[in-house]
This record gives structure tokens, C-alpha cells and sequence, in this order.
């Protein structure tokens, strides 16, 4: 491959990446997606719909006389996967985090009063109050338990754990074994 072709190359798939990432982006502020109730589900099937799309347009590009030889099936799926790969680790890091992080609500909040100190008591209850009291974050994550089927309605308002959630916890279990997590986190039983 020439270097021309080299740059051509690039240049398409720059193009393609950059308006991908850029509708990838608008979307959450669309209906795309928009009955799933989870954020971080709604955002992997939004990666993978524009992941495929700009693949989509560059197999239409391949067709054309000027991209027949420069474009093959590699790049294709390349492309796909790529846009897959990166933005699920931004998505994971930024955005979901964001949603979720307890980090990221205490230093907000610290942030939001930064002419002010505090002791970590201050802090501890303020969380309470307002991430888990006053937003329901317990709430919410119990709902997203219920919209996944890792729990199940056992009647007179009970709940427990289906096949699907206990799978989950051992994936989890093996997880916190291989990366040396403490288990007290993913385990009631543990000290």
C-alpha cells in the first residue's frame, strides 16, 4: 500500500469515526434506544447501532470504483470493531460513571461548597440524605435488578435472586478472584 492510499484510507476512517462519535453522542439526547431502562444497556446497544452504521457506510463505499481495491472486508469489521472497543471503555469510564459513582457525587458536592470543609461524617451524611435518600439510588438500582431478571417478584412484596442473577454472581465471584477484589463487597457472608 502506497502511502497515498495509506492517507486515503485513514481519512476515511476518520471521517466515518469522527461522525460516528458525534451521532453516537447525540443520541442519548434522542429516542433512540429510549425504552430501555438502563443506562448502561441503552449506551452498548447505542455503541454497537452506530458502530454498525459507519461500518454499513463503508461497505458503501467499497462499491464505488475509486474505493474497490483500497477498502476490503478487514476494514470493514475493523472499523466496527474498533468504534465498538473504544467507546465502551470512554462509556464505561465517563458517562457511566458519572451516572453512577459515589467518588464522583462526593467530590461534586465538594466541589459545589468548595469554600467549605468538611469531616468525613459531614460528607457520609449528606450522601445519605441526598444520593440515597432524596435521587433514590437504592431505588433505582433495585428497579434495574428487576428490568434484568437478576430478581423476581416472590409475592406479598419479596423478592429473591433468579437462576440468572445467581449465574451473575458467580461470573462476579470469579471476577473478584482473578483481580484480587475484596469479596465483603460482592458477598454478604464475608467479615
Amino acid at each position: 500500500m502506497s502511502f497515498k492510499e495509506f492517507a486515503k484510507l485513514f481519512g476515511i476512517y476518520a471521517v466515518l469515526v469522527v461522525l460516528g462519535t458525534l451521532l453516537y453522542i447525540v443520541s442519548f439526547r434522542t429516542p433512540l434506544f429510549g425504552g430501555m431502562d438502563v443506562f448502561f444497556y441503552r449506551g452498548i446497544a447505542i455503541i454497537i447501532f452506530w458502530g454498525a452504521v459507519i461500518a454499513a457506510a463503508m461497505a458503501l463505499l467499497k462499491r464505488f470504483k475509486q474505493f474497490k481495491e483500497l477498502i476490503t472486508v478487514r476494514d470493514i469489521l475493523l472499523l466496527f470493531a474498533g468504534f465498538c472497543c473504544v467507546h465502551v471503555v470512554i462509556f464505561t469510564h465517563l458517562p457511566v460513571t458519572a451516572e453512577r459513582s459515589i467518588s464522583v457525587f462526593m467530590l461534586g458536592y465538594m466541589a459545589d461548597n468548595a469554600d467549605k470543609s468538611f469531616t468525613e461524617d459531614d460528607i457520609e451524611q449528606y450522601f445519605v440524605d441526598r444520593y440515597v435518600g432524596d435521587y433514590g439510588a437504592f431505588e433505582k438500582r433495585f428497579h434495574e435488578q428487576l428490568v434484568t431478571g437478576t430478581i423476581e417478584e416472590a409475592g406479598d412484596g419479596r423478592y429473591r435472586i433468579t437462576e440468572g442473577g445467581k449465574k451473575l454472581m458467580k461470573l462476579y465471584d470469579a471476577v473478584a478472584d482473578w483481580y484480587c477484589i475484596d469479596k465483603k463487597l460482592i458477598h454478604s457472608s464475608q467479615p
